[in-house]
């Protein structure tokens, strides 16, 4: 073989293997790339193009999270992560007839999914934040991608929306951008930032819970403009940054002082901190969590780690990581679900203890020792480790992958959405293999290559929400 052929394949590889990332879009909720089932990109080690709150590779291999957490319209942020087999995959059955036994969130909480517009009246594009009860959502309404401009509630009931508030920009700032959103009993709270500049800066700003004008209530820079969570108290806000530490500043203004005693800490949903870190790229994805602190209380719980744990997170109730589930102190211990993927960076943790997973869709492989997926398969999965109960949630389309998303509160959400409609199309053509991406240094090819790229179609109109709040609580 010669040169020019070796340097055109592995360009063609290194392609194939990216047609996985969908490139930004401003419809997207989370990227999801559709797998071929071709045995060249099985077992690929690709970088997902990220453009929402997680992302997981079409095929349900493997999970990214936390890699956009900030607005700015600053284009797609890059999680490497490595596809690795679900242990459904092991099973040589009769693989066309298996199915993934996983029912839908709307045939096991019938009363927590409704159907909401993705647009509001005047055109501009909804996204969902968070619950602010069982009958009720958080939206915020962009003029532009990740533009956000007002707070508006949706009732699922009715069927209506109400303006809760404007969110404006600072005057004379320019390249501004609202950020992460917090609800408190009596306030909602949000952030913002210019993202696209060097300038360490960020402000801070509140509203009542029932609506009303929105006060900026201080700036800060440096250090503490490194806002990984907020949350809202009823006299403060909070926040924890990168190098850890909680922060407040007063409702009605004045000067931000540390948290006594909040040194390596970080903020999880007020008034819960822990110590890893939680935004913003995060902590290494393999370290435990050793504690659990309630900043109003004082007290702190250690996390009983078992041995050979990697990536153990926590909540007040819950801990997921390294494949099993089990109270702070170590008890109710159990191994996660087979049909859920729990690798890597394959957990995310939802409002009121909830697991979010993704679903491999992996029944078997045919004769020639190909993986065979079911295409009905959810793109993931709640997990309530109380009950046991997993649903389903976001639609597959014929490429494997699809679209699903998060609500972008700044504690752990208690929504998840997707669009019905929206489906991936993949398009390949062939280029001068001298114009295709490859390794630097390397020596540039000659001949054609083919080039794929995946783009989302269609949807836009409608968003499929599931509500945790909606839930009935476990008997």
């Amino acid at each position: 073989m010669n040169n020019d052929r070796s340097e055109a394949e592995l360009v063609r590889a290194l392609n194939r293997a990216a047609d996985t990332a969908p490139g930004p879009d401003g419809d997207l909720l989370t990227a999801i790339g559709g797998r071929r089932r071709r045995r060249v990109r099985r077992r690929a080690q690709s970088a997902l193009a990220v453009v929402g709150v997680m992302a997981v590779i079409g095929g349900g291999t493997a999970v990214a999270r936390g890699s956009f957490s900030h607005r700015g319209g600053e284009g797609a942020a890059l999680a490497k992560v490595t596809a690795t087999q679900s242990s459904a995959g092991e099973n040589t059955r009769k693989a066309e007839k298996l199915k993934v036994d996983i029912r839908p969130a709307a045939e096991v909480w019938p009363s927590a999914v409704s159907t909401i517009p993705a647009k509001a009246a005047d055109g501009w594009k909804y996204r969902p934040i968070t619950g602010l009860s069982a009958t009720e959502l958080l939206l915020s309404a962009e003029s532009s991608f990740e533009k956000a401009g007002r707070l508006e509630s949706y009732d699922t009931v009715t069927g209506k929306s109400t303006v809760l508030a404007d969110m404006p920009a600072p005057e004379g700032v320019k390249g501004y951008f609202a950020q992460d959103v917090e609800v408190g009993a009596e306030s909602i709270a949000w952030w913002g930032e210019t993202p696209n500049n060097s300038d360490k800066w960020a402000d801070f700003w509140v509203v009542p819970r029932a609506g009303g004008t929105a006060r900026q209530i201080g700036q800060v820079t440096g250090d503490l403009a490194d806002v990984e969570r907020i949350g809202v108290t009823a006299d403060s806000v909070v926040w924890s940054v990168g190098g850890g530490g909680i922060h407040r500043i007063p409702l009605n203004g004045g000067t931000p002082e540390q948290i006594e005693g909040t040194d390596g800490l970080h903020l999880l949903s007020w008034p819960w901190a822990v110590d890893v870190a939680q935004g913003r790229g995060g902590e290494d994805q393999d370290k435990n969590q050793t504690k659990l602190v309630n900043l109003e209380t004082g007290q702190t719980a250690e996390v009983h780690v078992p041995d050979g744990t990697q990536g153990l997170r926590c909540g007040p109730a819950w801990c997921f990581g390294g494949g099993v589930v089990q109270r702070v102190d170590g008890s109710e211990r159990k191994p996660m679900p087979p049909e859920l993927y729990t690798g890597g960076m394959g957990t995310t943790s939802l409002a009121g203890g909830f697991g979010f997973f993704s679903v491999p869709g992996v029944v078997g492989r045919d004769a020639r020792g190909e993986e065979v997926e079911d295409g009905d398969a959810p793109l993931a999965a709640v997990y309530d480790p109380a009950t046991g109960t997993t649903a389903g949630v976001g639609k597959r389309d014929r490429s494997g992958g699809g679209s699903i998303g998060t609500g972008v509160s700044s504690s752990p959400p208690s929504i998840i959405y997707w669009d019905e409609d929206q489906r991936q199309v993949q398009e390949c053509k062939m280029v001068d293999a001298a114009s295709a991406p490859r390794p630097s240094g390397e020596p540039t090819p000659t001949g054609k290559t083919e080039m794929c790229s995946t783009t989302q179609k269609g949807g836009g109109k409608k968003f499929t929400v599931v509500n945790l709040l909606a839930v009935p609580p476990a008997e």
